[in-house]
């Protein structure tokens, strides 16, 4: 009877939004705005550039270590994403300059946090 009931009630109605997506111009003003002279700025910057060319997710960003990054030959970024999915995602030379220079100011060990 109660099972009944609750399988009567109207599901909601709501209009569905399109996704929205920054702009190239949004994307380089966003990338840009933090102050690169700073070290949470250089930190910002690679994390964004990051971000805008992998899409990973900001759990699977700031879950990064350095053992995930992988620069030379084939650089990628490998994440442990959704379901625990392993997902490999290429870099390109911008992000991998912007890395490479991340690296050298805060190296760690291969388990410590990239971010």
């Amino acid at each position: 009877m109660l099972a009944q009931r609750v399988l009567a009630i109207p599901g909601k109605r709501h209009k569905t939004k399109p996704v929205d997506f920054l702009s190239r111009d949004e994307i380089d003003a966003l990338v840009a705005a933090p102050d690169q002279t700073s070290w949470s700025g250089r930190r910002d910057h690679t994390l964004l550039l990051v971000a805008v060319q992998t899409g990973l997710r900001v759990s699977e960003l700031i879950g990064l270590r350095h053992e995930d990054v992988v620069l030379g030959a084939g650089a990628h970024v490998r994440c442990l994403g959704k379901s625990r999915k392993l997902r490999c995602t290429p870099l390109r030379s911008d992000a991998i300059g912007a890395l490479r220079i991340w690296l050298r100011e805060h190296n760690g060990q291969p388990s410590d946090p990239f971010f």
